[in-house]
């Protein structure tokens, strides 16, 4: 489907959409103050529904309620799924996360726990100043002689090539 054909599908569904919202409060305005307005009759009245072309489709819009649907032809013959509403998704979502906020909430007041300690700080904080123990000194020449022999090694695969002595 080309750009230009699914703007036109596009503004034809808004043209669809927007078209009876507007005529509404027009023909409100119309009738002349103090008297009933009288019922629309069926044959004046806008659809219920409109449809739309899509690709694979149509749409269905429910005038009334404002439901949307796909229409499309499927070998038991065409069918209509509701097409979900992202704004219902999102509002059950963040109700759903207020009740498990609201529910952490009540459990951290009834029984505080001191946080776990993050990932990459030490479990009891050194004092600034105080000496390294043996295991910190362990860690630290165990790093450096990796280090040391990572780049001999790159360097030595370098060197090789050319014949040039290795280290």
């Amino acid at each position: 489907m080309t750009r230009s054909t699914a703007d036109l599908r596009l503004v034809t569904l808004c043209a669809l959409v927007v078209a009876p919202l507007a005529a509404t409060p027009a023909m409100a305005q119309a009738a002349p103050q103090g008297t009933a307005q009288a019922a629309p009759s069926a044959e004046t009245s806008a659809p219920r529904f409109a449809f739309a072309p899509v690709e694979g489709g149509a749409l269905k819009l429910d005038r009334e309620t404002g439901n949307v649907s796909l229409c499309a032809k499927r070998p038991s013959g065409f069918t209509c799924e509701a097409v979900p509403d992202t704004r219902d998704a999102y509002e059950a979502e963040i109700a759903r996360l207020r009740a498990e906020v609201d529910t952490l909430r009540r459990a951290a007041a009834v029984s505080p726990q001191p946080l776990p300690p993050q990932p990459g700080t030490p479990a009891t904080p050194v004092p600034p100043g105080a000496a390294p123990n043996a295991t910190d000194l362990d860690q630290a020449f165990a790093y450096a002689e990796r280090f040391y022999r990572r780049l001999k090694g790159l360097i030595d695969e370098l060197r090789a090539p050319t014949g040039e002595e290795r280290l």
